[in-house]
């Protein structure tokens, strides 16, 4: 990383996939939260719930990765978003609306 690189994390190829792992422009549908109902009820708050698609603005290897759900940008922890498991959707591709 020292000639100026910027490294981003690896997605996974196939299944549910932590938001973490999803690259910027890449987007999702929630499959599920693994975590206690704190975490869940935050979450929901925000309105990322089972089923809600959302799309990854920027996601870098430290700090915080910033989603658009429901027309709006959160910025999530990435332990908080590695509890999220999303079916991904192919770059370029569209989320499904629900």
């Amino acid at each position: 990383m020292g000639n100026g690189e910027s490294r981003v994390p690896e997605p996974l190829a196939e299944g549910p996939t932590p938001l973490g792992r999803l690259l910027p422009g890449q987007g999702g549908v929630v499959d599920a939260i693994q975590g206690g109902l704190g975490i869940v009820r935050r979450l929901a708050a925000h309105g990322i719930l089972h089923g809600t698609p959302l799309n990854v603005l920027a996601n870098t290897l430290s700090g915080p990765i910033i989603v658009e759900v429901r027309g709006s940008r959160l910025a999530l922890g990435r332990g908080e978003a590695m509890k999220i498991m999303v079916s991904s959707v192919p770059a370029g591709g569209e989320s499904p609306r629900r």
